[in-house]
């Protein structure tokens, strides 16, 4: 209901303001109630939030970690079996292995632990992941710029390739909030309808 009253007054809108001014308008719009619903749903029920946000992000800093690990350690085991010597076609090809793998080993644990997230936060599933999406993004943001303000060894031009992966896990997080969102209300239709 809310969705057509915004794409009706758009409409009116742009016949009298012009498209650039009536687009402007319905992205505030757009963002005022996103805005508003989180702020409700944080209002309802702040400690269910809090507590399956920093739960979230806990899990997926230690899982994130060891499956980094793990990956790296599993394709070094299987070169050094394959190929026991290193040129560099073979370096390449590890090195390239190596990041993939562990870059969509990452965006599936950001899958899973979003689901996981969504499921405890029952009725409150995409603030939560909402919400655990963007601690996830300031906690990458805040360690990468601590590092480089502690003179670490870390590569500037790195933070545009470090930003990619991590929106991408930040996106797969809600993802995970809406197919649990989705897989709940379908089966409460199919209750609903038998």
């Amino acid at each position: 209901m809310q969705q057509q009253i915004l794409d009706e007054r758009f409409s009116d809108m742009a016949s009298r303001c012009g498209t650039g001014r009536s687009r402007r308008w319905y992205w505030s719009q757009s963002v005022k109630t996103i805005a508003g619903l989180a702020g409700r749903g944080f209002r309802t029920a702040p400690w269910l939030i809090v507590i399956t946000t920093l739960s979230g992000a806990l899990l997926l800093q230690f899982v994130t970690g060891n499956l980094q690990r793990v990956i790296m350690e599993f394709i070094s085991l299987l070169n050094h079996h394959v190929t026991p010597y290193y040129d560099s076609k073979h370096l390449d090809s590890h090195l390239f292995w190596m990041y993939y793998t562990v870059f969509v080993g990452s965006l599936l644990v950001s899958l899973i632990i979003g689901s996981f997230v969504a499921m405890v936060a029952k009725r409150r599933e995409m603030i939560a992941t909402m919400t655990l999406s963007f601690v996830s993004l300031i906690m990458t943001v805040t360690t990468f710029w601590t590092l480089v303000a502690r003179h670490a060894p870390v590569d500037p031009v790195l933070f545009p390739k470090i930003m990619v992966k991590q929106l991408s896990a930040s996106f797969l997080i809600v993802i995970g909030g809406i197919i649990v969102r989705e897989t709940r209300s379908a089966a409460a239709q199919s209750l609903s309808d038998a």
